[in-house]
């Protein structure tokens, strides 16, 4: 991995993307309790500087430390330019591997590197993988923003029925609905009408 400058925020983005794959539209938040996540990067530079071989980030209390948020979120970041292996002692030789020195007496890191070898000898086996890496991403994306519209929706059909209540006028209500999406008012009529007739 290149050092992009941008770590934390690609951490971000992949957790938000494992819980988009966990959780479908219209499921309990309940359902994440039987998942915990690990986001973990293996990086060839030392994005924190401390020097640490392992960097292990879950959510705590600012000030109180000892209360975790017990989402069960847990991000590492690996460090093979590491000089302290304190916490990391047992994953060292792959970390050695991803830098460059690779341990032949160790059964594990010969078999990874010689599968690393053979991905990098077969020019269609690497494309193919990251194109499904791709075509993944995008999966996921497209199921990320289908459940955006789908609450969206459920928002704004909420909206409708609380201003109906409060006895404002259909043209007073597709009005405000122009507003708040910033679309037209053809739009909002085509929206308000969509979401009317589903309900």
């Amino acid at each position: 991995m290149v050092n992009e400058h941008n770590l934390p925020f690609r951490m971000r983005e992949y957790q938000e993307l494992m819980d988009q794959e966990i959780l479908n539209i219209g499921d309990d938040y309940d359902k994440l309790a039987d998942y915990p996540t690990y986001v973990i990067f293996f990086c060839n530079f030392d994005y924190y500087q401390r020097g640490l071989a392992r960097y292990q980030f879950e959510f705590r209390e600012k000030w109180h430390p000892e209360i975790t948020a017990g989402d069960l979120r847990t991000m590492v970041v690996f460090n093979t330019k590491a000089q302290d292996y304190e916490h990391a002692t047992e994953i060292r030789p792959f970390l050695d591997m991803i830098r460059g020195t690779v341990d032949t007496k160790d059964k594990f890191i010969a078999a990874v590197d010689a599968e690393v070898q053979d991905i990098r000898a077969d020019k269609q086996r690497e494309a193919r993988f990251m194109k499904e890496q791709i075509e993944r991403r995008r999966e996921l994306r497209k199921s990320r923003e289908a459940g955006q519209i789908q609450e969206r929706n459920k928002n704004t059909l909420g909206l409708i029925k609380a201003l109906e209540k409060r006895g404002m006028t259909t043209p007073e209500i597709v009005a405000m609905i122009a507003d708040t999406q910033s679309i037209s008012q053809a739009e909002a009529q085509k929206y308000y009408d969509r979401l009317v007739v589903a309900s």
